[in-house]
């Protein structure tokens, strides 16, 4: 797996310095509030976690569409059980002002780490639907709002616990810089 986001950030990097103009490498780092929804019982608290990463936004065409692949680490869980991931979001996006833009996406996650006993029972993977709201108050900087919701039980071993079935979320607040933007 970490071959996997290792090749899709040097595509990034590659695919952002060859194609047309306007595009942008952001590194951004950022809070999250996260939990899970589960079917059959009390969902539990969120927690508050880090994120932090880099993206590229590549214009396909003048009128503002454009694809934004990333790779990201995030802290993410309920209660106590702190789940770290790295995810693979790839999002189309719009923008609507030469200030702000909305995208929306898939995510592809995989469980590098964990608080407690949360690895003995969570699944390695996880797959989610995102909406990205960015504001770019210069060209230097970049604000976001990101919400994911997972499509995927992430319950791996329903037999350890009382959950049978859970689904992440998270909100994202990021706060980045641009790292280059061709003209």
């Amino acid at each position: 797996m970490k071959k996997i986001a290792l090749c899709v950030l040097v595509g990034i990097v590659i695919a952002s310095s060859q194609l047309r103009a306007q595009n942008r490498m952001t590194a951004h780092a950022g809070l999250n509030y996260s939990s899970v929804t589960s079917k059959n019982s009390i969902n539990p608290d969120g927690i508050f976690g880090l994120n932090a990463g880099v993206a590229a936004k590549i214009y396909w065409d003048e009128l503002g569409w454009s694809v934004m692949p990333e790779v990201n680490f995030s802290q993410e869980g309920y209660k106590n059980q702190r789940l770290d991931y790295i995810n693979i979001p790839v999002s189309v996006g719009f923008d609507f002002t030469p200030t702000f833009s909305l995208s929306a996406g898939i995510q592809y996650s995989f469980l590098v780490g964990g608080a407690n006993d949360a690895r003995t029972f969570i699944s390695n993977d996880n797959y989610a639907f995102l909406v990205t709201f960015e504001f770019f108050p210069t060209d230097r900087f970049v604000t976001g709002l990101r919400f994911s919701n997972g499509l995927k039980n992430i319950i791996d071993r329903p037999d350890l616990i009382i959950v049978q079935a859970a689904n992440t979320y998270s909100v994202q607040f990021y706060v980045g810089i641009n790292l280059f933007k061709k003209h």
